[in-house]
C-alpha cells in the first residue's frame, strides 16, 4: 500500500499523550462567538462544542484540575487591535466591558477559575498563560474552544512550541465552517498534538489521575 504525502514525509507517526498534571484551557467561548445574536455569529458546531466542554469541565473539577478561560476584548478606540479591523472588522464590536466578552453561562465559571484576556489568536501571545502553567507545574494543555481554524490552531502550535503536551478535545472545539474545522484538526493531529474524544480524556482522568 502506497503512503500518502503526509505519511511519506513522516508526519503523524506518534502521540504525545497526557502527562501527570493536565489543565483545561477553554479558548474564547464567549458570547461574541457562541451567541447567534453576535455580529460574529454562532454555529451549530460551536453550540455543540460548548455543551461538550461543559461535560469535560464538570469531570475535570472532580479531579481538581485547573480550568483556564481566555476571552478576546478590545479598547473602544481600537488601539490594541493591531490589524484585526482590516481583516475581521466585526471584532471591533468585541469591546472590553461589553456582553460579547462575557463567557457563555453554560460553562458556569467558578471563582477559582482563571480568566485571561487576549488580543491575538494564540492564548499564549502576550498573556500570562505560560507563567501560570509553569508555576503550577502543568505539563499538559487540554484545549477546547473556538475557532478551530484560528485561535485553537494558533494556541495548539504555541503550546507545542513551549514544550507542553498538547491535546485537542475534539468534540469541544468548533468553527463557523466544517471544512476548516476538519482540515485543522487533521493538521494538528499530524504535527502538534493529539486529537482525543471526551470519553478518551475522561477515561484517562478516572484511570490514571486518581
Amino acid at each position: 500500500m502506497s503512503l500518502n504525502p503526509y505519511q511519506k514525509a513522516g508526519y503523524g507517526q506518534g502521540n504525545v499523550g497526557i502527562g501527570k498534571k493536565p489543565a483545561i484551557l477553554v479558548v474564547d467561548f464567549q458570547k461574541a462567538f457562541t451567541s447567534i445574536e453576535s455580529p460574529l455569529g454562532g454555529s451549530e458546531l460551536i453550540t455543540s462544542a460548548v455543551q461538550k466542554t461543559k461535560e469535560l469541565i464538570s469531570l475535570a473539577r472532580q479531579e481538581n484540575l485547573p480550568i483556564i478561560h481566555t476571552v478576546v476584548g478590545y479598547r473602544q478606540d481600537k488601539k490594541d487591535m493591531g490589524h484585526w479591523p482590516l481583516k475581521v472588522p466585526t471584532l471591533s464590536e468585541v469591546t472590553l466591558g461589553s456582553k460579547w466578552v462575557e463567557i457563555d453561562e453554560e460553562l458556569e465559571v467558578k471563582e477559582e477559575d482563571i480568566i485571561i484576556v487576549k488580543k491575538m489568536p494564540s492564548a499564549f501571545f502576550n498573556t500570562d498563560l505560560t507563567n501560570i502553567l509553569i508555576s503550577n507545574q502543568i505539563d499538559t494543555v487540554i484545549i477546547s474552544g473556538c475557532t478551530t481554524s484560528g485561535c485553537i490552531r494558533a494556541t495548539a502550535i504555541d503550546s507545542f512550541s513551549y514544550g507542553f503536551r498538547t491535546i485537542i478535545a475534539e468534540e469541544c472545539v468548533g468553527d463557523q465552517g466544517i471544512e476548516p474545522h476538519r482540515a485543522n484538526l487533521f493538521d494538528i493531529q499530524n504535527r502538534y498534538g493529539d486529537i482525543l474524544k471526551n470519553n478518551q480524556i475522561i477515561s484517562h482522568f478516572t484511570k490514571v489521575l486518581r
